[in-house]
């Protein structure tokens, strides 16, 4: 489940192009949705490739279930942009951190989206379908969302989620700080396995119980 996603979901219904949930998922109806809507002028040429991007890679979507993803080149030597560092301000400082010390250890560079959010915001996300709750942990500084740099743009291909959530696993484990993942819904610090594989079983114990699965891979937070 992407939030970005549901944004364009809401936009494509609301001009009568897509008929579906607003729930996420890049699934076939989304994409030829966004497809008519690039036609038309109501999505942006980069709208529509990122879609692809997580139509391709989002293990929400059904084709993807069973699909084996190419691992990542080894990366280092990132840091956090003066933007991303801006956007860490009123965020808990054990979350704060994490989140610098993943970025000095990540095989994947990432930027902070977003962190402390007002009511005011939460309930506009709410609204559109891009969020579930009034509950955020965002609301008070608990949570942040981070999104993977791929050749200086953000990308929304899972396998670069899966890089800087194991980073984070390891900030968390070495610093002795809890944080859930929204993968997977759990606190990552002493999971054992890939990223990749959290969020599988999260999904499958999901589609036992007759439920979605809602994985937001660029949310981390401390449990309450």
């Amino acid at each position: 489940m992407s939030s970005y996603v549901s944004q364009i979901q809401t936009k494509l219904k609301a001009f009568g192009l897509y008929a579906g949930e607003i729930d996420g998922i890049a699934g076939k109806m989304t994409v030829d949705a966004v497809a008519k809507a690039l036609e038309r002028g109501i999505c942006t040429s980069k709208e529509h490739d990122d879609v692809a991007v997580i139509n391709h890679s989002d293990p929400t979507v059904d084709e993807n279930i069973n699909k084996t993803l190419e691992p990542l080149p080894n990366c280092s030597g990132f840091s956090l942009s003066a933007n991303s560092m801006d956007k860490l301000k009123g965020v808990n400082p054990a979350l704060v951190k994490v989140v610098k010390r993943a970025i000095q250890i990540s095989k994947q560079d990432f930027a902070v989206n977003e962190g402390l959010r007002t009511i005011e915001r939460q309930r506009q996300l709410v609204k559109s379908g891009a969020s579930q709750t009034m509950n955020s942990r965002h609301i008070g500084g608990f949570a942040v969302d981070l999104v993977p740099i791929v050749n200086g743009k953000v990308s929304w291909d899972w396998r670069y989620f899966y890089a800087i959530a194991e980073a984070m696993q390891a900030a968390a484990k070495e610093l002795g700080i809890n944080v859930r993942w929204g993968g997977c819904w759990e606190v990552i610090n002493n999971k054992s396995g890939t990223a990749k594989s959290w969020v599988d079983n999260y999904g499958a114990e999901r589609r036992k119980l007759g439920k979605k699965a809602f994985t937001d891979g660029p949310h981390f937070e401390l449990p309450a």
